[in-house]
């Protein structure tokens, strides 16, 4: 049985939690945060609907993917997280290493699988070794780490709206109800926003 209502108004407590208030970033738009992980296949099953989701709400909101950091067994995966968006190929390849995780049974926690993988996909491997390698990269993953810590995320995928409000995948249930939900804390966060008491 999934939390709420099909259509109805969201449960606090069930469908979402307050958090924070956490700093977001200053403009016009509404920061919204996904923490994921490759290797969830929750976060995999989400993906989709969530991507649709953000798009159709690009004009309103700041969208963003942080790959959470819970065990240092998932520092790879983090590592490849950063190392495509450092070459301009997140766009490209995002989705490819949940198919190659979920429906392939790659390994792309192992290093030597993410070379030979990323080379399948037309990456140059030196390119793609010393990008890997980088500061850069060890920068982005610390500080996703950090975040993650600083969220307080306990599990994946967590997504917080507005810095104000937290749902996960347990707690939106079902992956078509991804708009039901995030549109309902988006419309909470824009109240909260203008100073209307929440």
């Amino acid at each position: 049985m999934l939390a709420g209502t099909a259509a109805g108004e969201l449960i606090e407590g069930r469908d979402y939690v307050e958090v924070g208030p956490f700093p977001v970033d200053a403009g016009q738009r509404i920061e919204v945060i996904e923490f994921f992980f490759y290797g969830c296949e929750s976060c995999y099953r989400i993906e989709p609907m969530l991507r649709d989701w953000a798009l159709q709400h690009e004009s309103l909101i700041d969208f963003k993917l942080i790959p959470a950091l819970r065990r240092s067994a998932w520092i790879p995966l983090s590592d490849l997280f950063f190392s495509l968006h450092a070459l301009g190929l997140l766009p490209k390849l995002h989705d490819r290493v949940y198919v190659a995780i979920h429906e392939q049974d790659r390994r792309l926690s192992s290093r030597r699988e993410q070379v030979k993988w990323v080379a399948e996909q037309g990456i140059d491997e030196a390119v793609f070794e010393n990008t890997v390698a980088s500061d850069a990269t060890a920068i982005a993953t610390q500080r996703a780490r950090d975040a993650t810590v600083a969220y307080g995320i306990s599990v994946t995928p967590s997504i917080i709206v507005g810095g104000l409000y937290l749902t996960t995948g347990a707690m939106i249930g079902n992956a078509s109800r991804v708009s039901l939900v995030l549109d309902q804390l988006l419309e909470l966060a824009s109240v909260a926003r203008n100073g209307i008491a929440r």
